[in-house]
């Protein structure tokens, strides 16, 4: 491989992390001071027009036609977002999942149990969001396909067609599903980016405009608010969040944190013996070691800022930087010759321990790639899961009202537009 591949390589991904910037926030303000009540009326550039348009009638068309793939008595909970990137949905259907199975008292073991369990519908992009699920739920069901409506059918069908096995369905990446119906709709917000520079696609990272999507959202969660640099802010930022939701459908608008539960080695994780993604929690003494270290954060994620931020508060280390690959990137092994080489440079300019840090998703996606990295660096998996801050417990009572049908949810559902 000659130096002249891996220069290539790396300025691709830097020119696709700037153009990712460019699309997701105004370059000129902070992303909780973009006027969001505004971007309804911004001035679309003709693409965008075009595919704001396409979108509208497209959604018109199918949620006139919208259908259940479950019995009444399996409520379909939908996690989605506005804009594409990271926000949060993955490790919000995560959160919901063990809800539901904690709520349920269900064991988690893969053992197998008369009790009804959730189903987990995932559109399989990029390989890695159903892997993870999979992984850390093996006693669940699982259906992946992008044509959420047949996929997920045919899973329930299989199940029996009635509502003895499962307890609900939690679609993943669900907002823009709109031939399917759901009878709880859960919409992530970024703090850091909510609406990107307020353009649709494809000169914006919106896929719908804000007030469109946000008028069908039962709850908002503003994922890493405790990323935000006041309460000032995130309050501003709430506020704005209200002015574009439908009152009469009483949203709840919360917020949430990646909370860091372990940063694990990755050969742990990498055995064969290893079924749980979920390790013991990280305690005070695991951070001291790494003081005075180097942190290369390895990641292929939609926001690969908010990796960053999160790693900096565990250790103090030396220098923590970031070599971002683009959102579900498989990693190559050319990919893997440029990491080695790039702490191998790293180590011998700062005369410091470099730690490579990557994220769950990045492992489970491209096991081979990190395997093969984890026998030469000290390669450890970020393991965060998603916490509720604000409003934790009604969006808990939302949730357990559409689990137990409450009639007051089902009325509220059966007016939605």
């Amino acid at each position: 491989m000659t130096p002249v591949a891996r220069h290539w390589r790396r300025w691709q991904r830097r020119w696709h992390r700037s153009v990712l910037a460019a699309l997701r926030s105004p370059p000129a303000l902070p992303p909780p001071t973009l006027p969001i009540a505004s971007v309804a009326e911004r001035q679309q550039p003709w693409l965008s027009r075009i595919y704001g348009w396409v979108v509208a009638r497209k959604r018109a068309r199918e949620a006139a036609a919208a259908v259940r793939i479950a019995p009444p008595l399996v409520p379909v909970l939908s996690v989605g977002n506005v804009t594409f990137g990271a926000t949060g949905k993955t490790p919000c259907v995560l959160y919901l999942v063990d809800y539901v199975l904690t709520r349920s008292r269900r064991p988690i073991d893969g053992n197998g149990s008369n009790q009804k369990v959730p189903l987990m519908l995932a559109r399989g992009y990029g390989d890695d969001e159903w892997r993870l699920l999979a992984r850390r739920f093996p006693a669940c069901e699982l259906a992946v396909g992008a044509d959420r409506v047949r996929v997920g059918a045919a899973k329930v069908q299989e199940l029996g067609g009635d509502a003895a096995a499962l307890s609900c369905v939690v679609l993943d990446d669900g907002l823009q599903q709109w031939r399917l119906a759901k009878d709880l709709e859960i919409v992530m917000i970024d703090a850091l980016h909510p609406f990107g520079n307020g353009l649709l696609l494809p000169c914006g990272s919106l896929r719908e405009l804000p007030h469109e999507a946000l008028a069908r959202a039962d709850v908002v969660i503003v994922h890493h608010a405790d990323l935000l640099g006041s309460d000032e802010q995130t309050q501003t930022l709430l506020s704005s969040l209200r002015s574009l939701l439908d009152a009469k459908r009483k949203p709840v608008i919360a917020t949430s944190r990646m909370k860091v539960v372990a940063l694990v080695p990755a050969t742990q994780l990498l055995s064969p013996t290893s079924k749980s993604s979920l390790q013991a929690p990280v305690g005070h003494g695991g951070h001291v070691s790494l003081d005075g270290c180097m942190a290369l954060v390895l990641c292929g994620v939609g926001n690969p800022e908010s990796v960053q931020l999160v790693v900096q508060t565990l250790a103090r280390w030396k220098r923590v930087e970031v070599e971002a690959f683009p959102d579900h990137h498989v990693f190559s092994d050319g990919d893997v010759q440029d990491v080695l080489q790039l702490t191998r440079e790293l180590q011998s300019a700062s005369d410091s321990h470099v730690v490579v840090v990557t994220t769950e998703k990045d492992l489970a996606r491209s096991p081979h790639a990190m395997e093969t990295l984890a026998q030469t660096l000290d390669l450890r998996v970020l393991q965060c899961e998603l916490e509720l801050l604000h409003n934790a417990q009604e969006v808990e009572r939302l949730v357990d009202a559409c689990l137990d049908g409450d009639s007051r949810l089902e009325e509220r559902i059966s007016n939605k537009p």
